[in-house]
């Protein structure tokens, strides 16, 4: 199934989890903050909440500095 990442079209594998998406793009869940169609999705369901045809998600990474 299609999905939109960070505005670009990307294909994944039907019935994805967040957490699956993340795992197989080998990003760490502590650094990232993820805006699924316009929201922001909380961490505790990232596993549970299956991605669908045409979401639109922007996977955002924390960087520190100072």
């Amino acid at each position: 199934m299609q999905v939109k990442i960070n505005g670009a079209v990307a294909e994944i594998q039907d019935d994805y989890s967040i957490d699956d998406l993340l795992l197989v793009r080998k990003l760490p869940r502590d650094v990232v903050i993820i805006e699924l169609n316009g929201d922001i999705v909380k961490r505790e369901k990232w596993g549970s909440l299956k991605l669908n045809p045409s979401d639109s998600l922007e996977i955002i990474r924390i960087i520190g500095g100072g």
